[in-house]
């Protein structure tokens, strides 16, 4: 027994294993041990871009510096001079109580000392004078009070901000006091204990806010840039054989910088996590399958799936790694997956080759700018019928490029707008479009789909094989196009696909030209030929037609669904007036004999073809024909395929046949609609004026 190998498992362990070489672990980074003045042993080239940060020193000078430059902040109390008058008053009125009490010096001064630190010396002075020193010191600490007075006054900041409730001015700071100051000026040629008594009640109405001033630092210092220079990717650090000075040191230094600590532990986290990153997509593509029933994974399909996987791949790595992601074409594979498969198919393709470049080079713009621009390209691809129609997805895809590449460069990267960048963008719409016009026909031809672009150039009727079927058999010409007509009608009511209905109608009786002859439509002033034949001779030519149409198909290299409605459009469907003739002879002959082979159809277009060559067949025979008769005819002809079981293997449904015989009635009536006996008309207008001359 010979061991038949599948492919399918190879597949997905060959695009895992592309998937690890094209998106390798981190390796560990290389150090540099060199020193200033030493030569290098290598040459040192930047692999990526970085920037060279400054040093901590320079980072504490410059904000030394702008500690110096900024203005300082200070609140002030406006409480302070209030509760200092209302401490003095309660001074005053204690010295006035031991006044009235006449107790001894000692005592007063006791009394006064327990609420009061101030010397004997002060409080005797107090006794001793009237009450003019209270209000002296009342009044000089106001008008001390009232210009400002401060703790002390910092020689590097000759501005400062001052804060009183909600209000902030900015004030010289020599125009304020000092308490050293505002003490002099207050007990100037007074005696010793006024000036101790001026210390004493002093305290500064304007503080220094060291929270606020910090913050504002720090606000103006988080603006300053943190380095001082960029090396960009591939610019050479270091070259061997030369010496090293102190700034290529220091720019090797801020390489190692960037790099990230890993280790072997680190390795296998990154490689597992990735691979059940993958492992996860093809899940997420094997569920897809299971509920839409698409067959993604049959071979076919499959070796379409991983052609155009691999190739986005190795393509988007490669732009990667040139610094021009911007041309990376998405848009191209999902453009193919749209016309293979379908919408849908295209959106998840959209999802999963964004995601995957966005995941693992951990970058949010790179899957902005691949989602958006597959998805528009899903959308596009819905509108490509003609050559012409190629400008719309080349005009939606440029503009949705832009737009997120603006978004990407403006708001998540914070880059700001770059020209190269948007020139990419519209480059990749027009690379993609033109290498969907070179490649789509070789896709067709290597995977046996077909687009509406290809159906429509092969239904144009002035190819050579229509130009021959009209002269060499006109009747099967003439059926073929209201075939096509019917068929597209049909379709455009239960959701087919009215191209390929038309089209492929136009070829289904392609095998007639073989024998023209033998086909009743074809007979116009000639004799049947099938007089002088037996009826399971005239059976096996009729039958005949189906191999010799799909023989000249293949021949002319048509695509596999146009073969599948030549193949199909007759079913198994029964040559009754031949079978009828055959039982006339004998009662024992077998339906087999006098039934075309199949199969029956599979899809919608092909039971399309079936009915409308059924109904167009029926009303082409009807003599007298009526819009009554017609509807008849599409009745009976349609409910007879469906009570036959021709319809059994197509998703045609009950509600769509009703649809379809809707959709035939309009056509056959502008085909076969009464017309006048010109003729007849003329004879009996004749007779009648000749009765009436006589």
């Amino acid at each position: 027994m010979k061991l038949r190998i599948q492919p399918k498992p190879f597949i997905f362990i060959g695009v895992i294993l592309l998937l690890n070489i094209i998106f390798p672990p981190p390796a560990v980074p290389h150090r540099y041990e060199i020193s200033p003045g030493e030569i290098a042993n290598q040459d040192v080239i930047a692999p990526y871009d970085f920037f060279i940060p400054k040093t901590d020193q320079q980072l504490r000078e410059e904000r030394e510096g702008i500690a110096r430059r900024i203005p300082r902040v200070f609140v002030m109390d406006n409480a302070v001079p209030s509760e200092i008058s209302r401490r003095i008053s309660t001074l005053e009125d204690l010295i006035d109580s031991t006044r009235k009490l006449r107790v001894s010096r000692d005592s007063a001064t006791y009394i006064v000392q327990k609420q009061y630190a101030l010397s004997s010396s002060v409080i005797s002075h107090l006794i001793g004078y009237s009450r003019t020193a209270f209000d002296k010191l009342r009044k000089d600490l106001g008008e001390l009070y009232a210009t400002g007075i401060i703790d002390r006054k910092i020689a590097d900041n000759r501005i400062i901000a001052i804060i009183s409730g909600n209000k902030e001015t900015l004030e010289s700071i020599d125009r304020l006091y000092s308490v050293e100051e505002a003490e002099s000026i207050a007990a100037v040629r007074e005696r010793s204990e006024y000036r101790a008594l001026v210390r004493f009640f002093m305290t500064p109405n304007i503080r220094f806010d060291t929270v606020r001033t910090e913050e504002r630092i720090e606000e103006v210092f988080a603006n300053v840039p943190k380095t001082k220079g960029k090396v960009l990717k591939g610019e050479i650090i270091a070259e061997k054989h030369k010496r090293v000075d102190d700034t290529t040191v220091e720019k090797i230094l801020a390489l190692e910088s960037t790099y990230t600590s890993i280790g072997t532990l680190g390795i296998v986290k990154t490689l597992l996590f990735r691979n059940i990153l993958y492992l996860a997509f093809i899940f997420l593509l094997f569920k897809f399958d299971v509920i839409t029933k698409i067959r993604l994974f049959d071979t076919k399909n499959l070796y379409f799936i991983s052609l155009l996987s691999v190739s986005y791949l190795v393509i988007g790595r490669v732009t990667h790694a040139m610094d021009v992601t911007y041309l990376t074409p998405i848009a191209f594979f999902i453009f193919m997956f749209a016309l293979y498969f379908n919408f849908y198919v295209a959106i998840l393709f959209t999802f999963v080759f964004a995601s995957l470049f966005g995941i693992i080079l951990d970058s949010a713009g790179i899957f902005t700018f691949l989602f958006a621009s597959g998805l528009v390209a899903t959308f596009s691809s819905q509108t490509i019928d003609s050559r012409l129609a190629f400008y719309r997805p080349l005009t939606y895809l440029s503009i949705a490029n832009v737009g997120a590449i603006l978004f990407v460069d403006l708001y998540l990267n914070d880059v700001g707008f770059n020209f190269l960048h948007i020139g990419a963008g519209v480059a990749n719409s027009i690379l993609v479009t033109i290498s969907f016009v070179l490649f789509l026909p070789l896709f067709e031809r290597l995977f046996d789909f077909t687009t509406d672009l290809t159906l429509l150039e092969l239904g144009n009727l002035n190819l050579p094989i229509f130009k021959d079927m009209a002269i060499e058999a006109p009747g099967t010409y003439h059926h073929s196009i209201i075939v096509g007509n019917l068929a597209e009608a049909g379709a455009r009511y239960i959701d087919a696909d009215p191209v390929l209905a038309r089209v492929g109608a136009y070829y289904h009786d392609i095998g007639k030209l073989k024998k023209p002859e033998y086909f009743i439509e074809n007979q116009i002033g000639m004799r049947n030929p099938h007089d002088s034949l037996k009826p399971q001779m005239s059976a096996l030519i009729i039958i005949s037609h189906v191999k010799d149409g799909i023989e000249a198909a293949r021949k002319m290299k048509l695509p596999r669904k146009i073969l599948e409605i030549i193949e199909q459009h007759h079913g198994t469907t029964m040559i009754e007036l031949f079978y009828k003739q055959a039982l006339e002879s004998s009662k024992d002959t077998a339906q087999d004999s006098y039934r075309y082979p199949g199969p029956r159809p599979k899809t919608k277009e092909t039971a399309l073809v079936m009915l409308a060559d059924s109904v167009e067949a029926a009303a082409r025979g009807e003599r007298n024909i009526t819009a009554a008769k017609l509807q008849k005819i599409v009745r009976e002809s349609v409910d007879k395929k469906f009570n036959d079981g021709q319809l059994d293997d197509c998703p045609v449904t009950r509600h769509d046949l009703e649809q379809i015989k809707t959709a035939f009635v309009p056509i056959l009536t502008g085909v076969f609609h009464p017309r006048v006996d010109y003729e007849q008309t003329g004879m009996r207008a004749a007779a009648g004026d000749e009765r009436k001359n006589k």
